[in-house]
């Protein structure tokens, strides 16, 4: 039973790790769409050019 407890130790951070890093990176997504809509509606393109790049590199990683 403790040699488990040793394996799944370090396994549950990594599964934490990586639901904790999944949730930063959905959030990092949302709220890029937010500032992308309202540089639309400020009708700055400077700054819609920026973040759509931002969002593309990031949604990049997945390919």
């Amino acid at each position: 039973m403790e040699r488990q407890s040793m394996v799944l130790g370090p396994l549950y951070g990594v599964m934490a790790e990586i639901v904790l890093d999944q949730a930063i990176r959905d959030y990092r997504i949302r709220r890029l769409q937010q500032e992308i809509d309202a540089a639309l509606a400020e009708h700055n393109r400077a700054r819609f050019m920026a973040l759509t790049e931002e969002l593309r590199a990031l949604l990049s990683m997945d390919a």
